[in-house]
């Protein structure tokens, strides 16, 4: 395939934008998460993702280029359902609800800033259980980012009315490692069975669970009210459920295609600074010079830390969470 100057510029428009739209999951998730409470708002995300991503497997499993990346077919050997499964209940249900809780107790730039910190777990978990390793640039990369961190956690936080800003990191934390935990094991899914395909059964696993979670708790499913009676709820969750969790996907392949996985998941580093400067804009957060200086600064440090990496690269899963799969070795978002 000839790649001409406007598909490279087209390339890296699709790579930019799903940039974006995973960069503004906070964002997308705050108002959400302020109207509904978290277990009930997982179980409602999921049950949409299943939809949004069922009409797209219903179109892609028709085109032989897509179905060859996507899946093409629903079938599943028996010894992975419980992989799928654990890969639905803890990389995407627990990441969502850790993520929905964290969103009670601090702002969307924060929650943004530390997951973006996904590529530096990913690798971590892959040296504890593959025999990966980081080089002297990944590893100053990896110190400079976690400084800042500690800058942000001590310095000017956003103030949420009845937060625990501490409790707030820990939430966040606790997502971001649950998505990186399986980070490994969801592209090894996506390699035998396609993107679409492997992320749909465990977004049913995640609905399923989550329904059942939701009845044993007494939770009140007719919260979805409260989202259909708001034009902007419900745009926001059919984003978060079909746009982030499916049609991301699609862009993030196209891009893949033009202008390759490497250059592709380089613009996944802009998240971090996607998400506080869109925060800003749409939900009034602090724009205090010293943040930005960090979320800078942490943008640059994941651009070094992937631009340095000296492994083989690995074979990408198209798509993720926030979810975001990506790479084996890379950003992972949902």
């Amino acid at each position: 395939m000839n790649i001409t100057n406007k598909d490279v510029v087209l390339g890296w428009t699709a790579a930019i934008a799903v940039a974006v739209i995973w960069g503004v999951t906070g964002v997308v998730s705050k108002p959400l998460s302020m109207a509904v409470d978290p277990m009930t708002l997982v179980f409602f995300r999921y049950v949409t993702a299943v939809i949004g991503l069922s009409i797209i497997f219903f179109f892609t499993s028709r085109s032989k280029s897509l179905s060859k990346d996507l899946g093409g077919s629903l079938k599943i050997d028996k010894k992975d359902i419980v992989k799928i499964a654990l890969c639905g209940i803890i990389g995407q249900g627990a990441f969502s609800l850790f993520n929905f809780l964290s969103l009670s107790h601090i702002g969307a730039t924060e929650n943004g800033v530390i997951q973006g910190m996904q590529p530096f777990a990913t690798v971590f978990f892959g040296m504890l259980f593959m025999n990966f390793r980081m080089n002297k640039m990944q590893w100053g990369a990896f110190i400079a980012s976690a400084l800042c961190i500690y800058a942000m956690s001590v310095g000017p936080t956003n103030s949420i009315e009845g937060g625990t800003p501490l409790l707030g990191y820990v939430f966040v934390t606790c997502s971001m490692l649950s998505l990186a935990w399986t980070a490994h094991l969801r592209a090894s899914l996506a390699d035998k069975y396609g993107s679409v395909v492997s992320m749909l059964y465990q977004y049913i696993s995640v609905a399923v669970t989550g329904f059942f979670v939701v009845m044993a708790m007494g939770l009140d499913l007719s919260q979805i009210f409260i989202i259909l009676d708001s034009p902007l709820l419900l745009g926001l969750l059919i984003f978060l459920g079909t746009g982030i969790s499916g049609g991301s996907y699609l862009i993030q392949l196209y891009s893949f295609k033009r202008i390759g996985v490497e250059k592709a998941t380089m613009a996944l580093n802009l998240m971090p600074l996607v998400g506080y400067v869109v925060a800003v804009l749409t939900l009034g957060e602090q724009m205090e010079l010293s943040k930005t200086i960090i979320v800078s600064l942490i943008v640059v440090a994941l651009y070094m830390f992937t631009k340095c990496e000296t492994k083989p690269e690995a074979k990408a899963e198209v798509g993720s969470d926030i979810d975001k799969d990506s790479q084996t070795l890379k950003t992972q978002k949902a």
